[in-house]
């Protein structure tokens, strides 16, 4: 699988709404040449029509939440994978209980240009929030190199541990 992740995608803010957050980070990839005009208001829209926040209290009861926030391919200009670490957890929608809210602390913008990639990389995100050590390890680092490396090493196969 190429690398969807760049060091230049990975963001620490503090946003007070996800709207506030999809904004920020929308400018930015757009900036980049990374999305299309339209892609903001396409998230926006679509986290009200399907949710993206993730509960993973099934994997384990204190891991950070996460969203996925993502749009159509026709929105997006190319493939990368956007990290965010909020500094204060802000409340979304939960994507399988769309009537309860839930605190996130992480959003993966996913911006894809070809849709048969989304489901990919849907699949390796989903790998890494199901697995506890590793949402343990993330919710540690404090540095957009780490979390580079962190994500980088485990789409090689390598265990950050192991590092």
């Amino acid at each position: 699988m190429p690398s969807f992740f760049r060091q230049d995608l990975i963001f620490f803010c503090d946003p007070k709404t996800p709207e506030e957050v999809f904004r920020h980070i929308g400018g930015i990839l757009c900036g980049k040449g990374l999305v299309k005009p339209g892609f903001v208001r396409s998230l926006i829209q679509r986290e009200a029509d399907y949710p993206t926040g993730l509960d993973l209290s099934p994997v384990a009861g204190d891991l950070p939440n996460v969203a996925i926030p993502h749009t159509e391919a026709e929105y997006c200009a190319d493939q990368a994978l956007a990290v965010v670490k909020l500094n204060h957890e802000i409340p979304f929608r939960n994507m399988m209980a769309p009537e309860k809210e839930i605190k996130v602390r992480y959003l993966f913008f996913i911006v894809n240009h070809e849709k048969e990639q989304q489901s990919r990389m849907l699949s390796y995100l989903m790998e890494i929030f199901t697995d506890e050590k590793r949402m343990r390890r993330l919710d540690q680092l404090e540095d957009p190199a780490e979390i580079y490396r962190f994500f980088t090493s485990h789409e090689s196969g390598r265990s950050v541990s192991d590092d």
